[in-house]
């Protein structure tokens, strides 16, 4: 890097009297320069913004002889002293003395000061531990890099700072983390950094509790639905097969308008001006509204489904029997995630689009499908907010997406929930009554929130994490997003907007979505599909066996850990092993997917083992009880895996005759027969 001049302490300088060009030329081993040199390579936005402060803050010494520094506080003109006058070291030992190896794997850090503190707490936490660092005051830390070496610290590349407001990157940075948040976060509060900037520590504070609630439920979340989800997938292989891809539409609909009907209570307000905009916007339901909009006299454009559940087929049921001018077939297209339950691409009478999958393309690696993929979302209203930037559209108007309980009730009125809740129905047990008794029974995980006109509201922890991933979401996007709710929570990102004044802004033209170029389901590689189904059988067959034999060695170096001999021998033996395992390496990532709560154990007690300071003998003994739990849960899981694939591969053949012959069906009564198609 270019030597970088400076207006710093001349105490610090490279003073040249003879030359004046030189007064502030640091040398070579300043600790700027090193701090900046690894900053570039880590964070080139942040060393870029520090490299544009003029002048540090003036230091003083404290009676230890290192530097201190004190600052305004943000009210009552005092100053605040951010160090110790008399031993800044000292002081940032007791302050971080809670934190130790073997704790929690993820620290937040409100306030740098001079960093005394963070270098403390990254000597006596885990070499792996992510530091977090809040710090709003680019000037303190150019002071900071100027006076103090920190190149060690950040070339371990385990500090993230964050100096601006911005909770679309706090997630974005810490998404990544989620599995180690299972192994739990500690907070670090500099007490005076958060005097000079108490508004600026509030918010994210606040910012990382929500954060907090949206990595519990998400890992929840994934851990219980892992192993359902990648059933469902192969289970629906060969509706991923026969589906076309989604690349056929990319950027279809650029500039124009889709409008996003979910089913919260809202959606009653305005439901009724949908209508007279059916050609002059996208519109894409969620699964919950389709039959809604369907009686309503509304062909949406799209459907959205993502749901593994069996109960999500109540909202195929029972459509009405023919659309628009008689027609007997839906031009509605669904358009789904692989791990949606299978029984709603027969039940529904139209197109089926299938979303990409990386573990169906896995599956099926010889025929390499690569179909499109979309963001993974957590709703089905997620999925129709990243179908409508895929199709290119702008504006995206939400309706009915109101994320807490607007007026008491979750649901808007007339969906199917109301007919699974049916026979409760009587004089004594109203739809609303029984609405605000579904909210009621959930107390002890409601939290009130803003609404859209700043007044508060009831949400419950499930719904507030979907909140936080649309509002990192539309905080990333460029498209204009509306929230044309006109209820329900507040969403940083959206513009609100009542629904009619966003049909008068921008659903005024008219313009044809054309969608027949489907074609509709191909069945013709059924075969191709369940032969590589077989293969994968045999490749899980073969990662049982090896795990099998694999066993019995970590047993042996558990039972004789101090006996090197023996201990050897078995090393040896399973290095052979693993060698030959590694030829199972992509199948060996589908079947760990059936198994998803003992691989994180392994992810925990791996990082538990790494932070902890442990003598070579009880690392190993550590390492061997992980290792043996794990391979046991991959023993399991591949002989799982390989019952799923004989399943699987014999229940193609049905399936297809089963849909050729609907099909045909339907062909006949339109007065021609698909050949080969369904």
């Amino acid at each position: 890097m270019a030597a970088t001049t400076s207006a710093i302490p001349d105490a610090t300088i490279n003073a040249d009297p003879a030359s004046a060009d030189r007064r502030y030329v640091l040398p070579e081993d300043a600790p700027y320069l090193k701090n900046l040199e690894v900053l570039w390579t880590l964070d080139a936005d942040l060393a870029r913004r520090i490299e544009a402060i003029d002048e540090p803050y003036p230091a003083a010494t404290a009676k230890t002889g290192v530097a201190t520094i004190a600052l305004p506080a943000s009210a009552g003109g005092r100053v605040v002293q951010l160090h110790s006058k008399y031993d800044p070291i000292a002081e940032a030992d007791r302050l971080v003395s809670s934190a130790s190896a073997d704790k929690p794997a993820i620290y937040y850090v409100h306030g740098f000061g001079l960093g005394y503190h963070v270098e403390a707490l990254a000597a006596r936490s885990g070499d792996e531990a992510p530091i977090f660092v809040f710090e709003p005051d680019l000037r303190l830390l150019r002071t900071a890099f100027e006076l103090r070496d920190f190149s060690k610290l950040l070339s371990a590349n385990r500090l993230g700072f964050f100096t601006t407001l911005d909770k679309a990157a706090l997630l974005d940075r810490l998404q990544p983390h989620l599995a180690m948040f299972s192994l739990g976060t500690t907070t670090i509060e500099h007490g005076p950094s958060l005097q000079v900037a108490p508004e600026f520590h509030a918010q994210y504070k606040q910012w990382l509790a929500e954060f907090a609630s949206f990595a519990r439920t998400s890992l929840n979340t994934f851990l219980l639905n892992s192993a359902k989800t990648a059933e469902n997938i192969a289970r629906n292989i060969g509706w991923y097969v026969a589906s076309p891809c989604m690349s056929r539409l990319k950027d279809r609909f650029a500039g124009r308008p889709a409008i996003i009907v979910s089913a919260g209570p809202s959606l009653r307000k305005n439901k009724h001006l949908l209508p007279a905009i059916q050609d002059k916007a996208v519109i894409i339901a969620v699964q919950t509204t389709l039959k809604p909009l369907l009686e309503m006299g509304i062909e949406p454009h799209f459907v959205t489904s993502l749901d593994y559940h069996e109960i999500c087929t109540r909202f195929f049921e029972n459509l009405p029997k023919t659309y628009g001018d008689g027609r007997r077939r839906l031009r509605t297209e669904l358009v789904a995630e692989p791990k949606a339950t299978s029984r709603i691409f027969a039940m529904l009478d139209g197109n089926v689009s299938l979303l990409g999958s990386n573990f169906a393309e896995s599956l099926l690696r010889e025929m390499k499908p690569n179909k499109a993929k979309l963001p993974p979302g957590a709703t089905v209203a997620h999925l129709a907010y990243y179908l409508a930037e895929w199709l290119g559209c702008d504006p995206i108007i939400f309706l009915g997406q109101d994320l807490g309980f607007s007026d008491g009730l979750c649901y808007a009125p007339g969906t199917s929930y109301e007919d699974v809740w049916r026979p409760e129905f009587g004089r004594f047990c109203t739809p609303e009554m029984k609405q605000w008794d579904q909210i009621v029974r959930e107390r002890f995980i409601l939290r009130r929130i803003p609404d859209f006109q700043g007044r508060p509201m009831y949400t419950e922890e499930r719904l507030f994490t979907y909140l936080q991933q649309f509002e990192r979401d539309f905080l990333q996007s460029k498209r204009t997003i509306i929230d044309a709710t006109e209820g329900g929570a507040a969403k940083r990102g959206a513009k609100s907007m009542p629904l009619a004044d966003a049909i008068d802004a921008h659903c005024q033209e008219s313009f044809p979505v054309d969608l027949s170029d489907h074609g509709g389901s191909r069945w013709d590689r059924t075969a191709d599909c369940a032969a590589s189904l077989r293969k994968r059988r045999d490749e899980a067959a073969g990662i049982e066996d090896i795990s099998r034999q694999t066993l019995p060695l970590l047993e042996t170096i558990r039972d004789h850990i101090n006996d090197q001999n023996k201990v050897n021998q078995a090393i040896t033996k399973i290095d052979a092993l693993r060698a030959e395992m590694n030829r199972f390496g992509a199948t060996y990532d589908l079947v760990t997917e059936l198994t998803q709560k003992s691989q994180l154990s392994r992810f925990e007690a791996d990082r538990r083992i790494k932070m902890a300071k442990l003598d070579p003998t009880e690392r190993q003994r550590r390492q061997v009880d992980r290792d043996i739990a794990n391979v046991r849960s991959v023993m399991e899981a591949a002989a799982r895996f390989a019952e799923l694939m004989d399943e699987v591969a014999a229940s193609l053949q049905s399936d297809q005759r089963r849909e050729v012959a609907s099909a045909n069906a339907r062909g006949a009564a339109l007065g021609s027969t698909p050949a080969g198609r369904a």
